[in-house]
């Protein structure tokens, strides 16, 4: 499907869980920043006040839930970093009690504050709508607010499974916990007689409180005798515990849940949560600037001087392309002295990284496309999204009140009298690589046997003894008994692309591929089915009014094959999409390792729910808060330990080593004309960078110990013309190196401060002596 760009419905966001150019380049690291004059910080829609700075520290893409936790993160460093967030919405405060209030969901749907993307057509042959935050605030502004972790097999995963170093339970609860300021549900405050279970121990009870406000969701009205209902009769029916706390990493049975809200019931959005703190503070405020109404259209990046190996990044983040229409010249650059951070969410970051060159061939090759591919990797593969059916039915009056609970329901739960059939399939490896080879021949990834390796994860959490949740039935009551319900961990794999070349029309296609593997479409069948059979049995049953959807469109005793008919044709997206930048091993399919670094690129980081490798049981909120604390961290420890190194673009410690190379290069192939082009572009690229310091250390090499022996060689080449072509390049060399050493006078201040050439006219002179003598 075509995406076509309407400025006041663009997103650029976290998960539902985002006429001047500015042509200097970002200057050395260093504890010294830019100071950013008042009206240039804060929040502001003007794109020349950033475009006109010279650089900022950290750029990040997007200002929803995971960007704005990352730049709250940077700008509490004691170096006092200067932080541009890009965001292509705005605050949405005419929707503001729409937005704050959490009973209201979905009334949003459809307006400037929802993106609103449009799938291609999918197995039912129509287009599904999914709902995605378009402002200050991400998808935490218009999602449902349900706050709930994932099993801790399924994160433990990501570390033994996928390589991802640090990356399990152990390590990601900590941030689970810190980004949290909860409430006892069970308090005074709350209307009494909810059946809240709320476990001290897997929740932030310490002294340092997060930032994020959770507690029960309370309406002050009495609470649905529904809800214990629900509880007693999915046990009698299948087994299943409840009164678990579900942020405890094992979130199984019936149970109701905290919010992110205050005690006031205001929705706590990421924007209210990190980005208000930081505008009330006049210390903090100087230092953020966020650019909203502006899209981030690709990565600048510069190439990076490659050993003759070919080891190492082949390229360097140094700033992003913004704006919002080409063809006006409505777009700007601006630099990043230190990272660039795409946080705009598992549709938006894959395509800015696509728009940049980095991406499958097939897709930057494209006919309308036509994007040189610098790196390739499988940005935009692997996309995995939920599907969602809805069982609706009236409530007697004594089942009125308030409350919601979810049901998380293990592969045997929802299979009911089905699960052995579905185990035996799931158990079966052949089916499990046939499954993987169909997704691979129809783009949703790339490797059938890393795609195998993922299902057999999935086959081990499902049929396991620690029973991970399969699909979740979601209970919303009041006048009515609203079920939701999804599967979970959907084996289908689909696929975003750009569709043409222009980042500002935004036209690509978003795939997800509902139901293409017959597993999810049945286990959906299945969970719907167990839904209905809830409603109308034990407990429940006591309460139940009459159903109004499926309702007469599927009989009272439908088999499974007649529900999965049903739901083939009345489903909707569950708008928790991942895995578009996958976190794993570059071999697994990775796009980012497990600092959230793009391979091949320096200073480029994906932090959003793009790089979640699986889907979790869970609602995702919490995991993606987690995971943007984590890798704040990991940014800042990246600074710490480089910081006192004067990286460079090309700094000294990764350029040395390859000047070494380079030499031994040019002894070995002396003869052969062709190969001193590289040395030459090698040696033009660091003083394209201001690196005159290395490149006379280079030239140096070349003159004292390189230049004997290459002559050597070339003497006893039968082409005399090697000689030529080798003096000829060298003299280009040195003819560019002269011009700019004319030219660091009128540069000498600022290479100076960014501790470039900290002996300028040295360099000068020696340049300009090296330039007389003989070659």
């Amino acid at each position: 499907m075509k995406h076509t760009f309407v400025p006041w419905l663009f997103l650029v966001a976290g998960g539902l869980s985002e006429p001047f150019q500015a042509p200097l380049q970002g200057p050395s690291s260093s504890t010294t920043h830019t100071t950013i004059e008042p009206s240039a910080t804060g929040v502001i829609s003007d794109p020349s006040k950033v475009a006109n700075k010279p650089y900022y520290d950290y750029v990040v893409a997007g200002g929803g839930l995971t960007g704005l936790t990352v730049a709250a993160k940077l700008i509490d460093h004691p170096d006092n970093f200067n932080v541009l967030v890009i965001e292509s919405g705005f605050y949405g405060s005419e929707y503001g009690p729409i937005i704050d209030d959490l009973n209201t969901y979905g009334q949003i749907f459809g307006s400037s504050v929802d993106h609103a993307y449009e799938t291609s057509p999918q197995i039912h042959k129509r287009v599904e709508i999914v709902r995605s935050g378009n402002g200050l605030g991400g998808s935490t502004l218009i999602n449902g607010g349900t706050w709930t972790r994932p099993h801790k097999d399924q994160v433990d995963s990501w570390e033994k499974v996928f390589g991802n170093s640090g990356w399990n339970w152990k390590g990601l609860k900590r941030y689970m916990d810190g980004i949290e300021n909860p409430r006892n549900p069970n308090s005074s405050t709350v209307t009494k007689g909810s059946h809240h279970h709320y476990d001290p121990k897997c929740h932030n009870t310490g002294p340092e409180r997060g930032k994020v406000e959770v507690g029960a969701r309370d309406q002050k009205t009495k609470w649905s005798w529904l809800i214990s209902a629900f509880m007693k009769t999915a046990h009698n029916i299948t087994g299943a515990p409840s009164g678990r706390d579900l942020c405890c990493g094992d979130p199984h049975g019936v149970s109701m849940f905290l919010n992110t809200l205050t005690e006031g019931q205001v929705r706590t959005d990421a924007e209210r949560s990190w980005l208000n703190p930081i505008l009330g503070n006049h210390s903090a405020e100087a230092r953020i600037t966020v650019l909203t109404g502006q899209l981030v259209g690709k990565v600048d990046l510069d190439s990076i001087i490659q050993s003759p190996k070919g080891d190492g990044p082949k390229y360097r983040a140094t700033g992003v392309e913004f704006g919002t229409h080409s063809k006006k010249g409505w777009k700007f650059n601006v630099k990043a002295k230190q990272e660039v951070i795409l946080a705009a969410g598992s549709t938006i970051s894959p395509i800015i990284l696509q728009y940049s060159g980095i991406g499958p061939a097939d897709i930057l090759a494209a006919p309308k496309v036509n994007i040189k591919q610098k790196i390739d990797l499988p940005v935009g593969l692997n996309l995995q999204d939920q599907t969602t059916t809805s069982v609706l039915s009236e409530t007697t009056p004594e089942g009125n009140g308030q409350g919601q609970a979810a049901y998380f329901a293990t592969f045997a739960e929802v299979f009911g009298e089905h699960a052995h059939h579905y185990e035996a399939l799931l158990n079966n490896n052949n089916t499990l690589k046939s499954w993987a080879a169909d997704t691979v021949a129809a783009g949703g990834f790339r490797d059938k046997d890393a795609l195998f390796l993922q299902y057999v994860n999935y086959q081990n959490w499902l049929l396991g003894k620690n029973d991970v949740a399969y699909a979740e039935l979601f209970l919303d009551t009041g006048n009515h008994i609203h079920f939701d319900l999804w599967n979970l961990l959907p084996f289908t794999r689909g696929y975003v692309k750009i569709l043409d070349n222009d980042p500002y029309l935004r036209s690509f296609e978003y795939n997800p591929r509902y139901f293409e593997n017959d597993l999810d479409l049945y286990g959906q069948a299945a969970a719907s089915k167990l839904a209905r059979n809830l409603t109308r049995s034990a407990e429940m049953g006591q309460f139940f009014g009459g159903e109004t959807l499926p309702g007469k469109l599927l009989r009272d005793d439908a088999t499974l094959e007649e529900w999965a008919l049903y739901v083939k044709q009345n489903f909707r997206p569950n708008y928790h999409g991942v895995g578009t930048c996958s976190m794993m091993k570059k071999e697994l399919g990775g796009v980012v390792d497990e600092t959230a670094k793009v391979y091949g690129v320096q200073n480029l980081r994906v932090v959003d729910g793009s790089i979640p490798p699986t889907q979790v049981s869970s609602h995702v909120m919490t995991l993606f808060y987690a995971m943007a604390s984590k890798i704040g961290d990991q940014i800042l420890e990246s600074y710490e330990k480089n910081k006192n190194k004067n990286v460079l673009p090309f700094n000294q410690l990764h350029a040395r080593p390859y000047i070494k190379d380079w030499a031994g290069f040019i002894a070995k192939h002396a003869d052969k004309p062709g190969q001193f082009g590289k040395v030459h572009a090698a040696c033009l690229t660091l003083t394209r960078y201001g690196l005159l310091q290395i490149a006379l250390e280079t030239f140096s090499t070349f003159r004292d110990a390189l230049l004997p022996e290459a002559l050597k060689a070339v003497g006893h080449a039968k082409d005399e013309r090697s000689m030529g072509d080798l003096k000829a390049a060298l003299q280009q060399v040195l003819q560019k190196q002269l011009v700019i050493a004319n030219s660091i006078s009128t540069q000498q201040e600022e290479m100076v401060e960014a501790g470039l050439l900290p002996h300028v006219t040295e360099i000068r002179d020696a340049l300009q002596s090296f330039q007389k003598s003989k070659v």
